[in-house]
């Protein structure tokens, strides 16, 4: 099974903009759609984690806890908007909603902007998602409802990067969310409410993405590998010994499927 962002474009009913120059009120058709919400959450994700990062530079230092919501904000709304489309088109179907990436992200937003670590690492596959969507929403709508064609260097320019990164880019976002994982394991160390909640939904999500995304499985593989070189070099028996436990808690996780049974993917 081929992976796939965690999000796509809405469906839009408004028609692409004719040839000739792009009127305000094709403009004006095009933000008044669904999809330019989708598009505005992600554009505020983007932006917000941007500046949140900035505050570990002293760069509005007071205003992160702001910053730190309103990219959550951008998450909630456009995988929100996803959902809300989902639900128009197939009706409340709880059980079919679980297994779709769209919804199991909204939760993961949800549950961080209620109960938020404030840490860069938990918003950063966030924020690598809404900017190659925003990017891709400003090549095929903003800019032809700006009469700006897909021609232009600046479209072409876009749609080489998003083409040429896209596929690193699904590979870093397991990599982070793999990393965030570790993470919120760490951080159980506080014994608060809030950790238990964070690690134990992030356990879930997880393991969801796990079963479902050949992206987290291979992220998984290569912290293995580098672990075990460095537990090899150490050549220390009880270290050895630890870590050959810790694999075996990790492999009996990954023994039992909530979900998806993606072993038998191979076979078809």
């Amino acid at each position: 099974m081929a992976d796939q962002k965690p999000t796509k474009i809405p469906t839009q009913a408004s028609s692409q903009p004719t040839k000739g120059a792009a009127t305000k009120a094709q403009f004006s058709n095009t933000v008044k759609t669904l999809q330019f919400a989708w598009y505005v959450g992600h554009l505020i994700t983007m932006v917000s984690t941007i500046f949140f990062a900035l505050s570990y530079v002293r760069v509005f230092p007071k205003a992160y806890k702001f910053w730190y919501k309103l990219a959550l904000f951008g998450v909630v709304e456009s995988f929100g908007v996803l959902i809300l489309q989902n639900i128009k088109k197939n009706g409340v179907n709880l059980g079919a909603l679980i297994k779709e990436d769209n919804f199991q992200y909204l939760i993961l937003g949800l549950v961080f902007f209620v109960y938020s670590p404030y840490v860069l690492l938990t918003l950063l596959s966030f924020f690598l998602f809404s900017t190659f969507h925003v990017l891709t929403y400003t090549k095929h709508f903003l800019l032809p409802a700006l009469n700006i064609p897909e021609t232009h260097p600046v479209s072409v320019k876009i749609g080489n990067f998003v083409a040429s990164n896209n596929t690193r880019s699904m590979q870093l976002a397991a990599l982070l969310e793999v990393y965030t994982f570790f993470l919120l394991f760490v951080r159980l160390l506080t014994f608060s409410r809030a950790s238990l909640i964070q690690f134990v939904v992030y356990f879930v999500f997880i393991k969801l993405r796990f079963e479902k995304s050949a992206y987290t499985r291979n992220a998984f593989k290569s912290i293995e590998i580098k672990v075990e070189d460095v537990v090899n070099n150490l050549g220390q028996p009880a270290v050895k010994n630890a870590w050959l436990n810790v694999k075996g808690v990790f492999g009996k996780i990954g023994a039992f499927h909530i979900l998806n049974d993606y072993t038998k993917e191979k076979a078809t």
